[in-house]
């Protein structure tokens, strides 16, 4: 059979994909990119926020239109929605034919083997053979699952259950492999990568998992996504600062600054412990880059709550800043709370939250003209005119990019997958443009 995924939400939703595509390939199936030509679409959805519910639905029924032409024979859907909505999927969608959950993965090879009317071979999805699906020579690396920090406005722990960390010798063997087949850089994933290992080795083991990576032989790159404050030790913040092949690159969703809206979010951090870390790792590592996530609208949150936020963001200039406004999420400890904010209101904060980081952050973009870096070569524009790249400052599909004229000198020194060196020659609000050195 020919099978097209289409994959929705976040990275650690990709690697699912790409493990189920491996699977699929095991299986002698085929793989399309074209929705047109397969015999049965896939849909890896997100259920995490509102937002991310309503662009599954509307891409399952846009999907279900290629089974309404006669263009595909199935419709299958799988990942958090699929986990957290089956039943009301099953019951109000006739077009979706499978509903696969997060949680039933493990017996994905029986469950598809009936459908599809093929015989079971008991094969599980496999880190060491998904077909990674991001841009050459970068991949996502997931070293745990699930969470068990409880914020009271998140559905993760209701969707990916309790945390769980992968075996260490389990992780490396994947990066040795990906490593030999070309991979450069490692993203470095999961709900909270500074847990790693308190589960199964009893103490926090970020800080060797990142140090024996480092030790294999073509890992040029090393990015770690989604650390907590309050877990950045500081054994984790000297190997990234004395480590050369970790990128000086701290992601660190705080979601507020207020210490009365982080208790009520059952955050671990404080407004004091936030401030202390993020002086601490500027002290230590001058020239690191800090992304935060931050929530407006949380039930309780008072203009004063918001203005002391608004200062935060004002006080610690984060170099990358992502915002959302808060969702409310049935089963939820916040589902239930008093003093709900209207949407009026979170979504003004939101976009005052956006204008603000947006001065910020082109203050920060014009410090940089004049400075050298090396990139990786990601990709071309689609209208052919640039080299789209990064640097040790920009993550994967959440950050802005670094781009190169295409132009008679440049095509000679620059190629997609390789990595150059660059002068900053001019900057806007969250792109930077360069010149080969």
């Amino acid at each position: 059979m020919k099978f097209c995924l289409v994959t929705l939400g976040c990275s650690k939703n990709q690697v699912d994909s790409e493990m189920i595509l491996g699977f699929l390939k095991k299986k002698s199936h085929v793989i399309v990119n074209k929705l047109e030509e397969a015999d049965i679409i896939i849909v890896n959805t997100c259920g995490f926020i509102k937002s991310a519910k309503e662009e599954a639905i509307s891409t399952i029924l846009d999907m279900a239109e290629y089974k309404e032409k006669g263009i595909c024979k199935a419709l299958i859907v799988c990942g958090c929605l699929a986990k957290r909505y089956k039943k009301e999927i099953q019951e109000t969608m006739p077009e979706v034919d499978l509903c696969i959950g997060v949680d039933e993965y493990d017996n994905i090879d029986n469950i598809l083997s009936t459908f599809l009317n093929q015989k079971f071979s008991n094969q599980k999805l496999d880190f060491n053979t998904r077909l990674i699906s991001s841009d050459f020579p970068s991949c996502y690396i997931r070293i745990s699952d699930g969470c068990d920090n409880r914020c009271s406005y998140c559905a993760i722990p209701l969707i990916r259950g309790k945390f769980k960390s992968r075996k260490m010798e389990d992780i490396l063997e994947e990066v040795e492999n990906l490593a030999k087949q070309g991979i450069k850089e490692f993203c470095v994933i999961s709900q909270d990568t500074s847990k790693y290992g308190i589960d199964i080795y009893g103490k926090l083991m970020l800080p060797t998992l990142l140090n024996k990576m480092s030790k294999i032989e073509g890992v040029k790159w090393i990015r770690v996504m989604y650390m907590y404050l309050f877990e950045a030790t500081d054994e984790l913040i000297d190997e990234m600062k004395n480590n050369d092949k970790i990128c000086k690159y701290f992601d660190i969703p705080i979601q507020h600054i207020s210490n009365k809206m982080l208790k009520s979010m059952n955050r671990y951090d404080t407004k004091e412990i936030i401030y202390e870390r993020i002086k601490s790792i500027r002290e230590k590592i001058p020239d690191a880059i800090l992304r935060t996530t931050v929530m407006t609208g949380f039930p309780g949150e008072t203009k004063k709550d918001y203005e002391e936020l608004r200062q935060g963001v004002i006080d610690l200039e984060f170099d990358r800043l992502g915002a959302f406004a808060y969702s409310r999420e049935e089963d939820t400890k916040a589902y239930d709370m008093k003093g709900q904010v209207s949407e009026k209101t979170k979504h003004e904060r939101l976009k005052d939250i956006f204008d603000l980081q947006k001065t910020i952050s082109l203050k920060l973009n014009s410090k940089r003209v004049g400075k050298e870096y090396e990139v990786v070569v990601e990709n071309i524009t689609p209208d052919e005119k640039y080299f789209s790249c990064r640097s040790y400052m920009e993550a994967p599909d959440v950050d802005g990019r670094i781009y190169i004229k295409i132009d008679k000198e440049s095509i000679k020194k620059v190629i997609v997958g390789d990595f150059v060196k660059v002068k900053i020659i001019d900057y806007n609000d969250y792109d930077l443009y360069a010149k080969v050195i």
